[in-house]
């Protein structure tokens, strides 16, 4: 059942086992799977069913540092929270990203890859790709063609697309669930402790009008995204001094993204061939992406991080096409409010190029590339594991009555030499090919070329409340629950060790999937 917290109150009888907070891509899985095992869930969000300015305006944040795009674009306070924004592209952590790499301080996870596979091929399920092609190979075969050879250092693999991002509506018939209750606008202000201090006694919310409504439950899973989770658990506690996992100084630190970076141009007379290797492709329904990655050995030789790319085209008519793609979605899918007659105006003077597009879509299964296509390697670059960026708290308040945050984010010098040398490797790998010639980005022959040209990826904060065996070490155990707290829980990208260069969600949803089960056989029997 969905409420408005604004206007009513959860049924007088709903009594949770689990209290959420936040319903993005986590906070929604979660419910969805405690429901499969019949627990009652509590899932509170700050936003309502459509994004309201007023909310947004929570998510205003004092920055330092590098510019970050996150602070203004990458948060989204609504019901399915950034899935209902962002294009649904799925990806698993590579191993090495768990294990621990002498070279790189402060990787690895308490846990090695295999602990989280089952869960990724769950997860894959929860979102919506269980009939996707699972193996890369697959992909290609389908295509008639061998997956590209790209040398020893280089590793081609794609990454697959929801066919619903939306979290929200792929999930809609759990929510509707009477073993569920999502509350709008119910803004999470503060963390009431046991007498004790070891234990989450009730949650602290706040309506948009300013009343105050306290939730109490078995157990608590703070699923923010990652700066509105270290925004929350950093808040004061004036009857508890410091909380439990506040007090040895970890939460903030090491706050992460990925580095996301235009590292070269490329030109080419064999644009059928690059396009062959690095278009977008379309099969039974399924977008998946062409990319290259560092292989293991060649990072471990080259003492780097690990870090992929893509080669993106754009041509001239990219913005007008993006929209007339985005727009025909949205009416394919049945969503036509919004659409203005300027809109459908627009999109049917892009039928020349939609019918190049819809060719090779159809017949070829590609993406379309125009002749006068600019070509870019857009480098994906993990940051260090104990990176310097932070995420504190300002003397500000916001309309919530909640400490604003204040966020640092850095770009070290070793992360800037890693992308460099991962795009001359991939200049060499596509001279070697003949595939096109690649001019490295001005700024990469600067050692600190990094500072003021290279931005965050607005999706994909990470860090801050770090998973660690050792409570010396970490926020949360490595089974997610706070250091020092018996019933009270982080699923969300913050508890991330590593950042690696894989889009986070995939595995913040296996991680959610993981926590669900286990939270379930705390509980014990379900529900009639």
């Amino acid at each position: 059942m969905i409420i408005d917290l604004a206007r009513e109150m959860p049924p007088a009888d709903f009594s949770p086992d689990v209290c959420v907070v936040g319903a993005g891509a986590a906070g929604i899985t979660l419910a969805a799977e405690l429901q499969h095992h019949r627990r009652r869930v509590l899932l509170l969000e700050s936003g309502g069913q459509e994004l309201e300015s007023a909310a947004q305006t929570l998510n205003a944040y004092a920055l330092t540092g590098q510019p970050q795009r996150a602070s203004s674009i990458g948060h989204f306070r609504v019901l399915g929270g950034t899935t209902t924004k962002w294009g649904g592209q799925i990806l698993p952590f590579t191993p090495e990203d768990f294990e621990h790499r002498p070279w790189i301080s402060g990787s690895g996870w308490p846990f090695a890859y295999r602990h989280l596979e089952p869960y990724y091929a769950r997860a894959i399920r929860a979102e919506g790709l269980a009939s996707a092609l699972q193996q890369d190979d697959a992909v290609w075969q389908t295509l008639g063609m061998p997956a590209p050879a790209l040398g020893e250092e280089l590793a081609p693999y794609f990454t697959r697309w929801c066919p619903e991002p939306d979290f929200a509506r792929l999930h809609g018939p759990a929510l509707a669930s009477p073993n569920v209750c999502v509350a709008l606008h119910a803004t999470v202000t503060g963390i009431q402790m046991n007498g004790d201090g070891d234990a989450v006694a009730a949650l602290q919310c706040r309506t948009p009008d300013g009343r105050i409504h306290t939730f109490t439950a078995a157990h608590y899973v703070v699923s923010l995204g990652t700066i509105e989770t270290v925004r929350l658990l950093l808040q004061p506690m004036p009857s508890h001094g410091l909380a439990p996992w506040q007090r040895n100084g970890i939460l903030g630190q090491h706050f992460q993204s990925h580095i996301d970076f235009d590292a070269a141009t490329i030109s080419s007379t064999e644009l059928r061939r690059l396009h062959a290797c690095f278009a977008n492709v379309y099969v039974g329904g399924f977008k998946y992406h062409p990319k290259m990655r560092l292989a293991r050995t060649a990072q471990r030789a080259g003492q780097m991080l690990n870090i992929a790319g893509a080669i993106t085209a754009t041509h001239t008519a990219e913005r007008a096409l993006t929209d007339t793609k985005s727009l025909a979605r949205r009416m394919l899918r049945g969503r036509f409010d919004g659409i203005s007659m300027d809109d459908v105006s627009r999109a049917v003077g892009q039928i020349p190029l939609l019918l190049k597009l819809t060719q090779a879509y159809i017949g070829e299964h590609r993406a379309y590339w125009a002749p006068d296509s600019e070509l870019r390697l857009r480098v994906h670059c993990e940051q260090e594991p104990l990176s310097k960026s932070t995420i504190a708290l300002t003397e500000d308040r916001d309309a919530s009555g909640v400490f604003r945050a204040r966020l640092d984010w850095r770009v070290s010098p070793f992360e800037w030499a890693s992308i460099r040398r991962f795009t001359e490797r991939v200049q060499q790998a596509l001279h070697q090919l003949g595939l096109g010639h690649c001019d490295l980005a001005p700024a990469l022959t600067d050692p600190n070329g990094y500072q003021g040209v290279v931005f965050d990826n607005s999706h994909h904060d990470m860090g801050g409340s770090r998973m660690a065996e050792d409570p010396a070490n970490g926020v949360v155990t490595p089974k997610l629950r706070l250091h020092g707290v018996r019933n009270a829980f982080v699923c969300s990208a913050s508890v991330f060790p590593t950042s690696g260069f894989s889009n986070p969600t995939h595995t913040l949803i296996a991680l959610a999937i993981r926590l669900a089960d286990h939270l379930a056989a705390q509980l014990g029997g379900p529900h009639a």
